[in-house]
């Protein structure tokens, strides 16, 4: 991020198991040789608390406790299968695709993150929550577009987290993200509301797929809105790729210089109040 190490905030990540907690500390850190075996590089403002069982209330909350502000995520595990073949509207490269929702993790993830909202919202130090939901919940979506983002089975999670979020009493941002892919980041953003974006997708290809970004970039976005204390306080943003760009654009010259001139706030400002 270009932030001088003694600036960066510490960061406490709330998991489900030992093997997440690891997998958070190699991905943020990566990983180095010792005593012959492979073992995650130690970030001082890294800190993994497992919490296994989310009838364990107590255990939740003590989680959040301290904490000043909080990312939540709604069951983002949810796959995109790309199919091969041809495709006329495929001018892109991009392909189709569908999104799988694997039930019994998406409902127990979407029990956990109710559970961590309630938690969320009894801890006294916490100014600040960015929900990462899911387009498709608008009042007046289509049903292609909810189709689009995986129909009931995906939404039905989301919707009831945005619904316990907005009345928990604490100060928050909805971002309604497109399909996640495991791409790279640093690809330009495009913002909107209401489902505008995805609408527009469909409407504009026969190819049903909807409009999509990597985690790398969502997780951008939601620090990006972590650090505007009041500007987007209270509002539901839609968050894609711009569509001038895809997943052949990942790590691309073009690409990456246009996300790093991006002013985000500005983008999102035109994405908010234009569509």
């Amino acid at each position: 991020s270009g932030m001088p190490s003694e600036e960066l905030p510490n960061i406490r990540a709330i998991v489900r198991s030992e093997s997440e907690a690891m997998s958070v500390k190699c991905d943020l850190g990566g990983m180095k040789m010792e005593g012959g075996n492979m073992a995650p590089i130690a970030l001082e403002w890294l800190e993994t608390v497992v919490v296994e069982d989310i009838e364990n209330a107590e255990a939740l909350r003590s989680a959040f406790e301290g904490s000043g502000s909080a990312i939540l995520c709604d069951a983002s595990h949810n796959e995109i299968v790309w199919r091969d073949g041809d495709d006329t509207d495929n001018h892109d490269g991009e392909g189709t695709c569908s999104i799988s929702v694997p039930m019994r993790e998406n409902n127990d993830l979407s029990k956990r993150l109710l559970a961590e909202i309630d938690a969320a919202s009894s801890c006294p130090s916490l100014r600040r929550v960015i929900l990462r939901s899911s387009m498709g919940l608008s009042s007046g979506v289509s049903k292609e577009a909810a189709e689009a983002m995986g129909g009931e089975a995906a939404l039905a999670g989301p919707r009831e987290a945005e619904k316990a979020l907005k009345s928990s009493g604490l100060e928050y941002t909805i971002l309604r993200l497109g399909a996640l892919t495991d791409d790279g980041g640093n690809v330009p953003l495009i913002f909107g509301v209401n489902d505008a974006i995805l609408e527009k997708r469909l409407d504009s290809t026969t190819s049903q797929r909807p409009p999509i970004l990597s985690r790398a970039d969502a997780a951008r976005a939601c620090t990006f809105l972590l650090r505007e204390t009041s500007a987007f306080k209270g509002l539901t943003i839609d968050c894609a790729w711009h569509p001038k760009f895809g997943r052949s654009s990942v790590g691309s010259e073009d690409a990456v210089n246009a996300a790093g001139r991006q002013d985000l706030k500005k983008a999102i400002q035109k994405g908010v109040f234009v569509w």
